[in-house]
């Protein structure tokens, strides 16, 4: 690797000495919660999964007990990750889009048993027997990634309506209901049923409903052109070294990847959804419901997808995950109230270090308590 986590720190902690960060000033960083525990298993880590930036929160019970920010969210500039870098949250988008259609479902506004074909026009006959629930839990039978490419590479641009006719052309892989296959395809027209549903916009309901309520004013939907102050230059780890990842697509409707967030956001995310005040707590829970168990041949109790979240059951204790392709990662431990959220700008690389490695040292390192079969059973 051509850095060290040691010489970043060193010119984090300058440069927070001599001015205001990206919004917090120095005189603030000692207030932070912070363990040193997780500092040294991190930065080993970082090292290892040649992740450039990382910020992390491991809170209890919507507290936080940690808040680290290491190493660089923009290497060219030199400029430090800190809570308010604003990182592509990628898939973990997908809890988000399963909790916003549970609460349309506890308003009696759509049903779980409701048939796709019923919210979009002209469906192909293949979608006739998908239901809502099925989309929730990767169970419709439906492919992965969809949208229309040439010689295997992206568009630029996407319109909304580009994207559901790639998604209606796009062949099935399974019958509805007969198997698991983990599928962006699905939670897209989830995004679309929103969007009939409410007569708003994917972003516009997520924006009312949720981010603007709870207070997440760095949190919005991809947007190429817009100017986002403190966002982290992405990077990919290929043929031995970091280059920059090259994600420039602009996708009209994003709700199976594209929420933007900092971590001072996703903090304020997890206090809600540990105590719920605005968000509607049944919803909440309905989407922590296993749907589809997998075969663990592993050491745990149960483990499967639920809505928009895998699941692990160990030692009695429910635990929540997700992982994002641009380097994100979030677990909740929903029985002790422990939570992890990571993010870093080193999207997920076969064979490299993942993200949710990250998020799992850092939970043992607060709570050594914390089942680690659980953890093999989503290796």
């Amino acid at each position: 690797m051509t850095f060290s986590v040691a010489i970043w720190r060193s010119v984090f902690a300058f440069i927070l000495f001599i001015m205001l960060v990206d919004g917090v000033d120095a005189k603030d960083i000692p207030q932070l919660p912070h363990i040193e525990r997780v500092d040294a298993r991190i930065d080993t880590l970082m090292e290892e999964g040649h992740f450039p930036g990382v910020a992390i929160a491991v809170m209890r019970a919507g507290k936080p007990v940690h808040i680290g920010t290491y190493g660089m969210a923009n290497l060219a500039h030199e400029v430090p990750v800190t809570t308010r870098t604003v990182f592509e949250i990628a898939s973990l988008t997908k809890q988000m889009t399963a909790l916003a259609i549970m609460t349309l479902v506890e308003e009696e506004r759509l049903s779980l048993d409701d048939r796709l074909v019923e919210w979009i026009e002209d469906a192909p006959p293949a979608w006739d027997e998908i239901t809502v629930d099925q989309l929730l839990s990767h169970t419709a039978g439906l492919t992965h990634h969809f949208e229309r490419t040439v010689s295997g590479v992206h568009l630029l641009e996407y319109s909304r309506d580009d994207m559901l006719a790639s998604a209606k052309s796009a062949p099935m892989v399974a019958e509805p209901g007969s198997d698991w296959n983990y599928s962006d395809q699905g939670y897209f027209l989830l995004g679309v049923i929103i969007e009939e549903v409410t007569g708003q916009s994917y972003a516009e309901f997520m924006e009312t409903t949720f981010f603007r309520p709870l207070g997440m004013d760095q949190t919005h939907l991809l947007d190429q052109r817009r100017i986002v102050p403190h966002l982290a230059q992405g990077y990919a780890w290929n043929d031995g070294e970091l280059q920059r990842n090259r994600r420039v697509w602009q996708f009209a409707l994003t709700s199976h990847f594209g929420v933007m967030s900092s971590l001072d956001d996703l903090i304020r995310w997890e206090a809600e959804l540990s105590d719920p005040k605005l968000i509607n707590r049944k919803a909440l829970e309905a989407t922590w419901e296993i749907q589809r168990p997998f075969d663990t041949g592993r050491q745990c109790d149960t483990w499967g997808y639920a809505r928009g979240w895998q699941v692990v059951v160990a030692n009695g204790r429910r635990i929540l995950n997700h992982g994002g392709y641009s380097g994100t990662a979030y677990i909740r431990d929903v029985d002790t109230g422990l939570s992890v959220i990571v993010l870093t700008n080193r999207e997920d690389t076969p064979n490299a270090l993942s993200p949710l490695s990250l998020g799992w040292e850092a939970a043992q390192a607060v709570d050594s308590t914390i089942p680690s079969d659980g953890y093999r059973c989503w290796e």
